[in-house]
């Protein structure tokens, strides 16, 4: 939640919106609800402000105590006798309540909160989309992709015309369940509902993006999405993270760096554009340039393991030495189980130092290390070769990186050529 001064200048309804049973006319009941409307259509304007400019502890405090104000009394005559039906609209305009306090504290750290919000909203009005939308985002953050699934699916059982759990939908079938045909068929139900919602069409293209990397004919038609998506709002930065990854699958690293640069332009708290920049100028050793990246990045996830590793690897392309170990065991703080923060370590011991008996002695300690983790999570196959590989004298092979500390420290006689050790096995 970025720091910033923010005055709140919305207002709340008056007392007669207070809860409990208010006698009313039916012009009077009238009033009141339209008031409620244009209090909620207040509050949504400045979250949206507040999405732009950035939020605070005083405007966090400040919207809740609004959408709190923001009630509906019981529709009752001065006499006492009910004014008609008319139950619709106040559990629709209650639930929009629940759900904008629940948007609220969602923003302001409090994702627990927000869940009690957005199922309040749902026990107010069973079909509304919105919170079971935001509920299934939350499920999905919390690592629980089918408790996703399946709040998108109630969540068009209920409201058939609901765009955005199309557009969830198919995020979900993408990065989690492979089902990209699935997930074009629901991303073009939405657009059916909004053809020029941006957002979609950025989501789409990102599904021929993936589905490119396996048949690359797909990339050609991701391409096109973007340009008609930068038709629709070239202000978008999203559309060009999006279009950066496209131009790489393509083979195109320079139109690449500049989609990825327009996007951090167009929103510097864009992440996934700071990361990528910072990964494609890693790998055309534009150490600089990924060294300010990913400190960007570390700007809004100070505690991103893949973000502090790349720092330190920019910092170490940078020769500075002392400042890329320190990354890298920051990153092993954040997430001990995880390999790559010892692999940098010893490379960082084995080429970077001033390769003394004890740099190499680090190394070694860091390799082991790094084989424990990579072995226990099983997706470190090519690296965990190109450490163990083991040739012994046989001519033709080439030794891993163990081997070759071995072989040194042999040569420098700090260790017997059979003493090999037990974790390269």
């Amino acid at each position: 939640m970025r720091k910033m001064s923010v005055t709140l200048a919305i207002g709340v309804l008056a007392a007669g919106c207070a809860r409990g049973v208010v006698p009313v006319t039916p012009e009077e009941r009238d009033a009141l609800q339209t008031e409620a409307r244009e209090a909620i259509a207040r509050g949504s304007a400045e979250v949206a402000r507040l999405d732009d400019e950035g939020w605070d502890e005083s405007s966090c405090e400040a919207l809740d105590a609004h959408y709190t104000s923001v009630r509906l009394p019981n529709q009752r005559s001065a006499s006492g006798h009910d004014l008609g039906p008319d139950p619709r609209e106040e559990r629709v305009l209650n639930a929009r309540v629940a759900y904008m306090r629940g948007l609220v504290a969602g923003r302001c750290g409090d994702p627990e909160r927000a869940r009690a919000h957005y199922e309040a909203a749902l026990a107010i009005e069973d079909d509304f989309c919105a919170p079971r939308v935001a509920l299934a985002s939350q499920a999905e953050a919390a690592g629980n992709p089918a408790r996703a699934r399946a709040l998108l699916q109630a969540a068009l059982r209920e409201d058939p015309r609901c765009g955005d759990a199309y557009v969830a939908m198919a995020r979900v079938q993408r990065l989690h369940f492979g089902e990209r045909e699935a997930a074009v068929a629901n991303l073009r139900r939405a657009l059916a509902m909004e053809a020029d919602d941006v957002r979609t069409l950025v989501e789409l293209a990102q599904v021929y993006w993936d589905w490119g990397r396996e048949e690359p004919e797909r990339l050609a038609l991701a391409a096109v999405i973007c340009r008609q998506a930068q038709l629709i709002d070239p202000t978008y930065a999203p559309l060009y993270d999006t279009w950066g990854l496209v131009d790489i699958a393509r083979g195109d690293l320079t139109e690449a760096s500049a989609k990825f640069a327009e996007a951090r332009r167009l929103d510097p708290d864009l992440f996934e554009a700071h990361m990528n920049f910072g990964q494609l100028t890693l790998s055309q050793r534009a150490y600089a340039d990924a060294a300010e990246a990913f400190r960007d990045a570390r700007r809004l996830k100070p505690r991103s393991y893949d973000a502090t590793i790349g720092l330190g690897v920019a910092l170490r392309g940078l020769g500075e030495t002392e400042a890329a170990e320190a990354r890298y065991r920051e990153a092993a703080s954040f997430d001990d189980a995880r390999p790559e923060a010892y692999f940098d370590l010893a490379i960082l011991y084995q080429e970077h130092m001033a390769g003394s008996v004890e740099d190499l002695k680090h190394a070694d300690a860091m390799l082991e290390a790094f084989v424990e983790r990579a072995k226990a999570g099983g997706q470190h196959g090519e690296a965990l070769q190109s450490v163990l590989r083991w040739c012994g004298q046989r001519r033709g092979c080439r030794p891993g990186r163990a081997q070759n500390i071995h072989d040194t420290l042999v040569a420098l006689g700090e260790r017997a050529e059979d003493a090999r050790p037990g974790w390269t096995h």
